[in-house]
This record gives structure tokens, sequence and C-alpha cells, in this order.
């Protein structure tokens, strides 16, 4: 696990454990067979993976009482800088424009679990959450986290900024809870939208950044190019098995198993990926492949700790593999370089 996930996760999970503790409940009643205890959350090397992370805030919003404003307060604990380069490259950008346009370009970095979008009209922009992929009972609580952690960013880039003209839009009807939000926010609330987004004037995309540093954000985006290690962008499916294989580095991993990871079946998983008109054993293969190219280019490591590194047991197989996929040899590949 990457120390992305580690940072949102624990930072999250954390600050849920303060919620119930203060709301009266014991912490540990949504630790339940996720094998983790409450002192583990303050270490930064204990794993938390996002099935885990899910299960625990769903366990949190079942004993909790039902408001608005957990999601809120778990991600005033997010700060931009806990997001290591990709929040150094949206920082150091010269206005909001380019910052929206490297959160995007890099969106896999943030993890915020849920997908994110960036739509303009005539005369507004709206940050569009796509969470159909998680478990509804959670979704009003993701919305609020990201709502915070969004706001929270943009305060640290542009502090004097005002923030009222933002609106809360929701895909749903809910009057109570319409109104908790609009007075924890402060913000307009809309009920009956197309989506969860969160709206704002067309205006702050060229409003420029107090931090802006050209040759630091030139230095950080090109960092975020070296970590994507030069792989293309797959389908959604396909993408999320190839960020389950970076993240978890397990490169043999069972289609079960990753499925499980996105909250599904194995056979749903499967007919998803169909609908791309990918395999599962192919994505697999094409990520082992594309981290040996890069590691076989870019550093002094023989051939066979590559092979050791991507789990081959033996490296006359991983030889063949990769021949096979790039057509020459790792060893003509590195003598190329």
């Amino acid at each position: 696990m990457s120390w992305k996930e580690l940072s949102r996760a624990n930072f999250t999970i954390h600050a849920i454990t303060s919620i119930l503790e203060e709301e009266g409940f014991d912490p540990n009643v949504c630790l339940v067979d996720t094998g983790l205890k409450t002192t583990e959350l303050l270490d930064v090397q204990t794993k938390i993976s996002p099935e885990i992370e899910i299960q625990i805030i769903e366990r949190a919003l079942s004993v909790l009482p039902k408001k608005a404003g957990y999601g809120f307060r778990v991600g005033r604990s997010l700060r931009i800088t806990n997001f290591g380069v990709w929040g150094l490259a949206i920082l150091t950008s010269p206005d909001m424009r380019s910052a929206i346009e490297a959160m995007a370009r890099f969106s896999e970095f943030s993890l915020t679990l849920s997908k994110v979008s960036f739509r303009e009209s005539q005369e507004r922009m709206a940050f569009v959450l796509d969470m159909r992929h998680l478990p509804s009972s959670i979704h009003r609580f993701m919305f609020e986290r990201y709502c915070s952690m969004t706001v929270n960013f943009l305060a640290e880039m542009i502090p004097d900024y005002q923030f009222s003209d933002f609106e809360l839009h929701l895909p749903f009807s809910d009057p109570a809870y319409e109104s908790e939000l609009a007075k924890i926010t402060g913000l307009e609330v809309l009920s009956n939208q197309a989506e969860f987004s969160l709206s704002v004037l067309k205006e702050l995309l060229d409003v420029p950044f107090p931090e802006a540093d050209p040759l630091a954000h030139a230095h950080f985006i090109a960092e975020c190019e070296r970590m994507l290690k030069g792989i293309e962008r797959l389908p959604d499916y396909a993408q999320r098995i190839r960020n389950y294989i970076l993240r978890e580095k397990d490169f043999s991993p069972s289609l079960e198993t990753v499925a499980k990871s996105m909250c599904l079946s194995g056979r749903t998983l499967r007919r998803r990926l169909q609908e791309e008109e990918h395999n599962f054993n192919q994505v697999v293969l094409d990520t082992k492949m594309a981290l040996a190219k890069e590691l076989l280019q870019t550093t002094s490591l023989p051939v066979k700790v590559v092979a050791e590194r991507l789990n081959y047991s033996e490296s006359a197989s991983f030889v063949r593999a990769f021949k096979k996929w790039s057509g020459q040899s790792p060893a003509k590949l590195k003598q190329s370089v």
C-alpha cells in the first residue's frame, strides 16, 4: 500500500474514532472483524485497504445518531500537504484552472474513494462526485468529506477568497438534512439535482494562487508523471484493477480478491470487464510488464532482481513473458537505454 492511502485512510479513520468517542460510543465498535486496534490507527505503517475503510465508515454511521456533519468533521482533518507530491503540484499551481488540471490528471493520487470530474457551464463550474460504486449508506458522509476537504484545500491556496458563492448540490430531497447542511456550512443547498456536486462561480478558475511557483510546479508535475510510470489510462474497471496491483504490490492477484476490494462479486467484475472489452489476466500481465519495463529502463537493477520484484519464482519465466509482451528480451531493452 502506498503512502497516499496510508495518509488518507489513517487520518479519516482516526477522525471517525474520535467522533465516536465524543458522541459517547466505543470506537472499537467499528473495528470488529477488521483486524485493527485503535492504537494502530496512529501508526502510518498500518495497512488500511479501501474495503476496510468503507466497512469502518459504514459501521460508525450505523451507530452514530442520524444527522449531518460527520463527513465535514472528518474532512477538516485533511490538508493538501497530506497528499504529498500530488498536493504540492496543486499548491504550487499558478491558478485554479491549472490546479484543477493537476487534480484531474493525477486524480488517482488523491484516493478519495470517489470519482471526481469537473464541469463548466456559462457562469459556474462544479466538482462532480460519482459514488455509484460505493454503498449508498455512506454517500452523504463521503460528499460532506469531499466538500470539506476541497474547501480546506482552496483556503490553503487562496486564503483571501470568499467561499459564500459555493453551492452544495444533492441528487435527492431531504428538507431536514438540507437545513442541517446549510446551517453547518453557511452555504446554499440545492436538492433534486442531477448529481452530488460542489458548485461555484466560474471566476474562481482565474484566481491566482499566492504560493504559485512555476519551477516547483513543473518539478512536482514531473514527479507525478514519473510516479504514474508511463502507464496509459484504462477504462474504469480495468484501471481500478491496475490501481489495486500498484497499491497492494500484489502482482499475482486473484479476480475474487480484487473484486472484493471494489465491493463487487467476482462475477460482476468479470462482466464489467467484458463490457469494457478487457480481460482480467491480460490487465494483470500488462501492468506487470509495464512496471518491468520502467524498472529495466530507469534503474540499474539486474533482470533477476526485477523478476523477483514482480513475484516471478524463476527469471526464465519472466524473460519469456516479457519477450512475448514487448517483442524483445529484458537484457536487450536494458542495453538500448
